[in-house]
């Protein structure tokens, strides 16, 4: 029975959950595994005894991050009994490092039962629910630990960083405070010290913690990189790859799924600098099976390799979010040129985007992809594809940027490259008529999803108050999602009306919602999916974001978007700068707008 439940695990690709930001669940549960395979060592006897030798390989393997070895090895020693708590226990760490949470969590409760007061077992049930981002269930395990093994580091400093996802800073440093003071040379706790201060936007106090950490363990490299990460959330991308090259200098101490993040945050920081040639070539790091948040394909034909694609039939799969969709196809109209009419070129996109990708690029096909869990493992694909000889190559859309956008001036310097209905954007210039004279801004402000971790990269709404007062614009809302509360603060406190547009779905229908953004004088928010959409329609559109981010590949602008206009801040701890630059800017395009009607 436990053998066909877990036998399809074996043709998954190995995959990781996202990491939290200072990773340290893989250490925990070398250690953890060393404590209990000691305990149950001294004290075996019967079945466990037999399937003993069998679990310390599995346990090597898992060390040597040979993880689905390790799965195989634990499966065999639980076939001698399934009722070995420790042989659940073990299994359900390859498992769980295998990227199969759904199967590990199952082997994880049946040695649970088998051994209620084992806590390692809760430590790595709450490493798992953490990483699935059940931040209550996991701080609910940790406690149990901490409870089971008050001496251990790991419970104090797991709870702490699961607290600090919530945003419960407070009480994540009171947490780390207490358990440095019993040990004040744990570069574990200072790491984690420091990246509750990184999440405030303390960055000074961060780094800080993070040299204190140095100190006492000098070549930790996840400390190395967590120096990085903060550098280059600031945009000082010169120190960041110092830090992410001093991580990667001693890979032999590095689980491969902590190098594979490494590799591409320097990759990000290489582009960020506006090395493209490098950049982009080490930006094939994200498609490692080992980096976290990589997407996996299903996909029956040869994979580009490089090579010209004159005359081919060219399929390019959606990879990322909506908006790097979006943002990648910048060089759609490109690659069709190179292909020439001997050749194809198929885009296959987030559904949502189909309608607007196919106006926009007559001369491609466009179909949906689809993204299936299996065993909680993303996999995409194409159901729409009937016959896989139709494509001579497949590539992730990103990959052709090494291509087609390896220098900045290989850009277009003006336009957009999608084409919203002219018949939709009509019908907005009516639509918003009727709201009045004068100039129309849509208006977002947030993420769908604030998480603790999210906040930092996006201006207070309370920030917007002062150029929601501009004289002269009427605004419309384009948040997607709950926003009521906002809109009613916009209304109540800062007197100002967000109008409402009756007739569109702003999160579903993408076609339409480019329309808009067409027929009004400008959007304005964060960079996101809308904006995205807008800018890459031609919209005027104004992007208040990081400061000196990927995206922007060495300028202070977006090459991607030359009807885009980047407003940042020095630092994400005071947005305020940015939010007086784009108040100053939305004045004088008002004051020119207003120069212009009176002319006409």
């Amino acid at each position: 029975m436990l053998r066909d439940t877990l036998a399809n695990a074996f043709s998954l690709p190995t995959q990781h959950l996202p990491t939290p930001v200072d990773a340290v669940g893989d250490s925990a549960k070398s250690a953890a595994l060393g404590r209990v395979m000691t305990l149950k060592i001294a004290r075996s006897e019967g079945t466990l005894r037999r399937a003993l030798p069998l679990l310390k390989k599995a346990a090597r393997l898992i060390h040597a991050y040979e993880y689905r070895e390790a799965a195989r090895i634990g499966l065999k020693a639980l076939d001698i009994d399934e009722t070995i708590a420790l042989g659940n226990h073990i299994t359900a760490i390859a498992l769980d490092k295998m990227g199969c949470p759904s199967l590990a969590l199952e082997l994880y409760e049946r040695a649970l039962k088998l051994d209620p007061e084992e806590p390692e077992v809760y430590q790595n049930l709450g490493l798992l629910a953490w990483r699935m981002q059940l931040y209550e269930v996991a701080e609910k395990f940790f406690r149990i630990f901490i409870r089971l093994m008050p001496e251990a580091l790991e419970g104090p400093n797991n709870l702490a960083c699961v607290l600090r996802d919530q945003g419960r800073f407070n009480e994540a440093i009171e947490v780390l405070r207490a358990a440095i003071y019993a040990n004040q040379s744990s570069a574990l706790l200072w790491n984690s010290l420091g990246t509750v201060m990184m999440e405030q936007t303390e960055f000074d106090q961060a780094i800080l913690f993070y040299r204190e950490a140095l100190n006492h363990e000098a070549d930790l490299p996840r400390v190395h990189h967590n120096i990085g990460y903060c550098n280059a959330t600031q945009g000082e991308h010169v120190d960041a790859l110092s830090s992410y090259d001093a991580a990667l200098a001693n890979t032999d101490s590095l689980p491969p799924s902590e190098r594979a993040e490494c590799q591409h945050a320097r990759s990000t920081s290489l582009i960020a600098l506006g090395d493209l040639g490098e950049g982009w070539r080490a930006y094939m790091s994200r498609h490692d099976p080992s980096y976290a948040h990589t997407t996996h394909f299903d996909m029956r034909c040869a994979r580009w390799d490089g090579g010209d694609i004159t005359g081919r039939r060219v399929l390019i799969v959606g990879e990322q979010g909506l908006g790097d969709e979006v943002m990648f196809l910048n060089q759609a109209h490109d690659m069709m040129k190179e292909i020439g009419p001997d050749g194809h070129l198929t885009i296959a996109a987030t559904p949502r985007l189909v309608p607007l990708f196919e106006r926009s690029f007559p001369q491609a096909s466009v179909l949906p992809h689809a993204t299936v869990r299996n065993n909680g493992l993303p996999l995409r694909g194409i159901p729409g594809i009937e016959s896989w000889s139709d494509y001579d190559v497949w590539a992730p859309m990103g990959d052709f940027l090494t291509v087609f956008r390896d220098d900045v001036q290989r850009f277009p310097a003006s336009g957009g490259f999608l084409t919203p209905d002219p018949d939709r954007v009509t019908h907005w210039r009516e639509e918003l008529n009727a709201l009045g004279s004068g100039y129309k801004a849509g208006l977002l402000w947030k993420s769908l999803l604030m998480s603790a971790k999210r906040t930092k990269y996006y201006s207070p709404f309370q920030q917007w108050e002062q150029s929601l007062k501009t004289e002269g614009v009427t605004w419309v809302n384009l948040q997607y999602g709950d926003c009521d509360e906002d809109l009613a603060i916009a209304a109540d406190r800062f007197g100002v009306k967000i109008h409402q547009l009756e007739g569109i779905d702003l999160r579903n229908d993408l076609d339409d919602l480019a329309a808009l953004c067409v027929a009004l004088d400008l959007v304005a928010g964060p960079m996101n999916a809308t904006t995205n959409i807008a800018a890459g329609s031609g919209a005027r559109t104004a992007i208040i974001a990081a400061p000196r981010a990927w995206p922007y590949l060495g300028t202070t602008q977006l090459p991607w978007y030359p009807t885009a206009r980047v407003f940042s801040p020095e630092t994400l701890s005071d947005w305020r700068p940015a939010m007086a630059d784009f108040q100053a800017w939305l004045e004088a395009e008002i004051e020119t707008a207003d120069g212009a009607r009176k002319v006409a």
